[in-house]
């Protein structure tokens, strides 16, 4: 019985992990000038490093960006990559644990 629900959680965390990784592929293809970002505990970070809250005491964070000279990211595109997120936390509330001190950087091929 034991061997069976830890087969079940196991399928579970992989289903977690596979639909995390589509969305933060899903992310970084509508972003092209995206580089990276995290999701920190707020009782982890500076304000200076917190840019949008998720859930509970998530924040998205260290946003990094590639772009020209003096330009300045909008508050909407923050909100677009925390609302991603939201709606993944909202559909599997265990990708909670899977995004909490995580980095996210853009592979290049």
């Amino acid at each position: 019985m034991k061997a069976l629900h830890d087969r079940t959680q196991n399928l579970q965390a992989q289903s977690v992990a596979t639909d995390l990784a589509a969305r933060v592929a899903g992310i970084f293809e509508e972003y092209p000038i995206l580089c990276g970002f995290s999701v920190q505990r707020r009782s982890t970070l500076t304000k200076e490093r917190a840019v949008a809250s998720l859930q509970g005491e998530l924040c998205l964070a260290d946003v990094s960006v590639s772009t020209w000279p003096g330009f300045h990211m909008t508050l909407e595109f923050y909100n677009e990559i925390a609302c991603t997120l939201l709606e993944l936390m909202d559909e599997q509330p265990e990708a909670f644990d899977f995004l909490s001190g995580r980095t996210f950087a853009r592979t290049m091929n």
